[in-house]
Order: structure tokens, then C-alpha cells, then sequence
């Protein structure tokens, strides 16, 4: 070889060969085929979290097994039950094994789509399946894979998915974690020595939140910004978008780089409905309709609010809003919060202008509090009889129908982290209730030290269940 196709093709070896060349392949006796000669190293984290001098190994790459029955397709990472095991890189679960019997083992295996390491595969195999502690066989619905990891669920470099112990083969062995990297999709791609993977390793100290975040999740990235997730994307949010929506930045889950990656980015939150704002110039903005519209005190008096919440806003902040003249003529507006005088129900007035039912949970959960509701009197209630009438601000609408009144009550805010006189804990999301089973999940997650809203146990029990990486 030439010098200079050398010095390439070592350059290729040290940053990680994605698509390498073969080698001599060849094939186990189980099946397996693999190559004898390439050294690849596939850029990733090390599987095992913590400190390297936790996990011993060796390069036993191609030994016999089962009195040389087979040939050894993967590195034994020694050490203690427990330890946390992480995604090597971003990634899709394409096969997980949970034991039905003690001996038969737990295994997950990580396919990598994107980055450098993509169309490489990564296996876990001898999974934890004891109660921590012990060597009974019977931990594995709990202490063997997080919740959310399933076939299909989307993992992140670093994202817990299992805890290292000595389930299937391993029982007689001591707990360690049997790793292979295939290029290929798992079972069926090509082995290959994973020792110079392994040695070129990034060590992380913890496993590093999970992601994807659920809905309405308020996620940090780690150059600061702060973003609201919106289904599969992410929009930035201002601080002063972020306090006038009633967040907190004390809520802020922090993201990694490739979960950031994961979302497509969308133009910037702006003010809800329902917001009074004041500019730098000092004038009052009401926001209503997604549209924004200035206003007097008088005015805002008119509307029930003689003494409301007022909000700085940027320049920036009002510029993304479109600008209208019409004033509402009723304090039903969209984005209104209303109570009629004399009773204590509040309501929210929807974008279509139908009313909804607000109940102390989901009134905190937006950061709401009773000095954002207007109080008017009984005759501004419209009749189940009286015609709608359409204003030209986005759908205002002066009164409803009987199907409109009707509307659900508004839900607790998607994003919120609740926790139950139960000691239930979960983020609520798309109208779910996506449960974190323990203080490991909590830690994962990102949400340890988050503030946590209380609500009733039967709030939550009304709510359907969903995994908390669904989306």
C-alpha cells in the first residue's frame, strides 16, 4: 500500500469505520458469521456507566465456549450486579428478551440509525434478573430493563437500558455484561471483535437522561437554550415567553446533544392566549386568537380584569404575533379564564369559544391563579339557544352552542410532573399519565429535584396509561 492510502486508512480506523471492508469471514457452528482479521472501532460510549476500574475485561474475542462447541462472538465486561448499562449510541431497540424461566436470560439489542456509528448493532446479553441483593432469579420484571425499553423504542447514547447481572449461561459464572457489536441488524449482522471499540470508549460516570421527553416537556440543551417539546419536534422559548406561559426554568429536564438531534425544530413558542403584556414602550398588549391586540386599563376593566397580571414582553416576543384591531367585545374571548358572579367554577373560553371546565389541578398546572380569571356577570353567559356569532378575531365567539358548552374540562398541562397523595409519580402527556416507577426512573429521566405538582389519586385515575417514551 502507498504511504498515503496507509496514513488514510489508519485515519479511517481511528475515527471508526462504519462500512468496513472485510476481512476473512467465516461461520460458528451456531450460525454466526464473523470476521477474523478487520480492527474496527466503532465511535460510542462504553456500555457500562460508571468508573472504568468497576468493570474489568480482556481481549477474549474468538475463544472457546461449550468445550470449543462455539467461538466466544463478544467481550465479558466484569463486575458487580447492578451497575447501570448504557446505550452505546443512538439508537433503535430491535429485539429485548425478558426471561420466562430462571436460566433462559435477558438480553436487549440496540441498532444504530444515525450518526457514525449507524448500520452498526449493538447485544447485551446476561441482563440482570435477581432482587437486588440476591442471586433468586426473580428480578427481572423489575431489575432487569427501565421502563420504555420495548421493541421499537428509541434509545440515546448514554439512556439507561439495563443493569448488568448474570442471567441466562452466566448463573455459574459471576455477573457480567456479554457485549458484541455487529454491522448489520443484530442477530443477523456480521460480528466483529468489539476490544478496540471497547478500549476507544467514551466513559460516562451515570446514565445520562432518557429521552425522547414526552409532550410538553421544557428540556435544556446543553448550550442553555431552552426548548418546549412539541410531538417530534422542539421549539426554543424565550425566558419571557417562558414565565408569561407559566413555566419555570426550575423545571428544565436536561437534554443530551443526540436527543436534540432527535427533534426537528420548529419556530419559537409564543404567548398563549389569554396573555396581558406589556412592550418596552410601556403599552398593554392582549393576546387572544394567536393574535395580539392593544389595550387600555380601561378597557382591560371592561373585560373583568380591573387589577390583572402583567407580563414583560420583548420586542421579539410580540413581533411573532399578528397584530389586530378589534378589542373583544365580551370577556369570552379565547384564552379567557371566567367565572361567573357568584359561583366559584372556573372556565376556560377554547379558541373555538366554547367553554371548559377548570379544576384546581389543571389551573396550577398552567400557572394560573384565581388573579387570571375574570369575573362576569350571570347575563354575559350566552343561552343553548343563542346563535353563534363569529368576530373576526380568530374564531371569537360571544356565545355557544349546547355542544360547545359541553366541552371536557381543560387537562392538566402536557409535561407536568405530578406525583399523587399515593406517592404515584409520572409526567402527564397528550392526555396520559406516563408513570415513573421509582427513584432510578426519576433519575433517568432528568426529573430528580424537578418541582412536582399534587393532585388527587383520582385525577390520575381517570387518566388512560401510557409508556413514558410513547409519543
Amino acid at each position: 500500500m502507498r504511504p498515503r492510502l496507509a496514513l488514510a486508512a489508519a485515519f479511517l480506523v481511528a475515527v471508526g469505520v462504519t462500512t468496513p471492508a472485510l476481512g476473512v469471514l467465516a461461520t460458528d457452528t451456531t450460525g454466526t458469521q464473523y470476521d477474523v482479521t478487520a480492527r474496527v472501532v466503532v465511535p460510542m460510549i462504553f456500555p457500562v456507566a460508571g468508573s472504568s476500574a468497576l468493570t474489568r475485561y480482556s481481549d477474549n474475542w474468538l475463544v472457546c465456549r461449550s468445550g470449543c462447541t462455539r467461538k466466544h462472538m463478544g467481550q465479558d465486561l466484569m463486575g458487580a450486579k447492578m451497575t447501570p448499562l448504557v446505550a452505546p449510541f443512538d439508537g433503535v431497540v430491535t429485539s429485548v428478551k425478558r426471561e420466562a424461566t430462571v436460566g433462559s436470560g435477558n438480553y436487549v439489542v440496540i441498532a444504530a440509525d444515525r450518526g457514525p456509528a449507524a448500520g452498526w448493532s449493538a447485544i447485551f446479553i446476561h441482563v440482570n434478573n435477581d432482587t437486588p441483593g440476591t442471586d433468586d432469579g426473580r428480578g427481572t420484571a423489575a431489575w432487569a430493563f427501565p421502563s420504555g425499553i420495548a421493541q421499537g423504542s428509541r434509545v440515546l447514547a448514554g439512556q439507561l437500558v439495563g443493569w448488568r447481572g448474570d442471567s441466562g449461561n452466566a448463573e455459574g459464572t459471576g455477573p457480567h455484561l456479554h457485549f458484541e457489536l455487529r454491522k448489520g441488524s443484530g442477530w443477523s449482522g456480521i460480528a466483529y471483535n468489539a476490544f478496540p471499540s471497547l478500549q476507544a470508549a467514551r466513559h460516562i460516570a451515570a446514565p445520562t437522561p432518557s429521552g425522547p421527553h414526552p409532550t410538553g416537556s421544557l428540556l435544556r440543551h446543553p448550550n442553555g437554550m431552552l426548548f418546549l417539546v412539541d410531538g417530534v419536534a422542539k421549539r426554543p422559548i424565550s425566558s419571557t415567553v417562558l414565565a408569561a406561559n407559566g413555566l419555570t426554568e426550575s423545571a428544565a429536564v436536561p437534554m443530551t446533544s443526540g436527543e436534540s438531534l432527535g427533534y426537528l425544530t420548529q419556530p419559537a413558542v409564543v404567548l398563549r392566549d389569554g396573555t396581558i403584556a406589556r412592550d418596552s414602550a410601556g403599552g398593554l398588549w392582549l393576546v387572544t386568537g394567536g393574535q395580539r391586540v392593544a389595550v387600555t386599563e380601561a378597557q382591560l376593566a371592561a373585560l373583568g380584569h380591573p387589577a390583572p397580571r402583567i407580563w414583560p414582553a420583548t420586542d421579539a416576543d410580540l413581533a411573532a404575533l399578528v397584530v389586530t384591531d378589534v378589542v373583544p367585545a365580551s370577556p369570552l374571548y379565547p384564552g379567557a379564564l371566567v367565572r361567573t358572579d357568584g359561583t366559584p367554577d372556573i372556565r376556560y373560553v377554547d379558541s373555538d369559544g366554547s367553554e371548559r371546565p377548570v379544576d384546581p389541578a389543571a389551573l396550577a398546572s398552567h400557572g394560573w391563579t384565581t388573579q387570571d380569571v375574570a369575573v362576569v356577570p350571570a347575563d354575559v353567559v350566552a343561552t343553548a339557544d343563542e346563535p353563534i356569532v363569529e368576530e373576526p378575531i380568530s374564531g371569537f365567539r360571544r356565545s355557544w352552542d349546547e355542544t360547545a358548552r359541553n366541552t371536557g374540562p381543560l387537562p392538566i398541562r402536557d409535561g407536568s410532573l405530578v406525583q399523587t397523595p399515593a406517592h404515584q409519580v409520572g409526567v402527564v402527556s397528550g392526555g396520559a399519565f406516563r408513570r415513573l416507577w421509582d427513584s432510578r426512573m426519576v433519575t433517568a429521566y432528568g426529573y430528580a429535584g424537578k418541582p412536582r405538582l399534587y393532585v388527587p389519586t383520582a385525577v390520575i385515575a381517570a387518566l388512560p396509561t401510557a409508556e413514558l417514551t410513547q409519543r
